[in-house]
């Protein structure tokens, strides 16, 4: 499973500001900081992945403010900002749409929370710890990547695990679910 290409977006909520791309594959990590929705689906697309992880809201709750999914990770202590937040509108309809266009593609999508991930995977939600455990486990990020690249990182684990069955889908199918990393559960370290 290793070997499969596996695709995380930190997404913006608009174009002006940089969006984070990890491509994972393997041991072979590659980042950077994107901006249009074109650059962004033509990179997915080109990749071939297997499935991408987009840090956005990917659909709206069924009525009020919260998804199941977002009420469930609060229940948990996890902090996550609802849909419908007039700062997150715009991010969760741009998420929408990057996913819609995917998937008729015949790309898999999955939604994640990046924090939320790494709470599962190394215990803190300091992304500055995650970089050295990215490490441990064989994938080098480049020096000086952006908050945004590490955040498209975790998110990109969090997808190889789904693929390899080792999460958990929080909400329900009809409003939307998040992937997170299943249990308390540590990624580990290559030989």
């Amino acid at each position: 499973m290793r070997e499969l290409t596996v695709i995380g977006v930190d997404l913006a909520g608009t174009p002006r500001n940089p969006s984070g791309f990890a491509k994972l594959c393997g041991d072979q990590l590659e980042t950077r900081e994107i901006y249009s929705d074109a650059d962004i689906l033509e990179l997915c697309e080109r990749s071939r992945p297997k499935v991408v992880a987009i840090d956005a809201p990917l659909s709206l709750p069924a009525r009020g403010n919260l998804r199941l999914a977002d009420e469930s990770l609060i229940e948990r202590g996890f902090r996550v900002f609802p849909p419908t937040f007039k700062s997150m509108r715009s991010l969760t309809e741009r998420g929408m749409r990057i996913a819609s266009e995917l998937r008729a593609k015949g790309i898999r999508v999955i939604e994640i929370h990046p924090r939320t991930s790494g709470m599962a995977l190394f215990g803190t939600p300091d992304r500055a710890a995650w970089v050295p455990e990215f490490q441990k486990h064989g994938w080098r990020l480049k020096p000086l990547a952006s908050e945004h690249e590490i955040d498209a990182v975790a998110a990109a684990i969090t997808g190889l695990l789904w693929l390899e069955k080792k999460t958990e889908e929080i909400g329900n199918p009809l409003e939307g679910a998040i992937v997170i990393p299943r249990g308390w559960l540590r990624v580990p370290a290559r030989a």
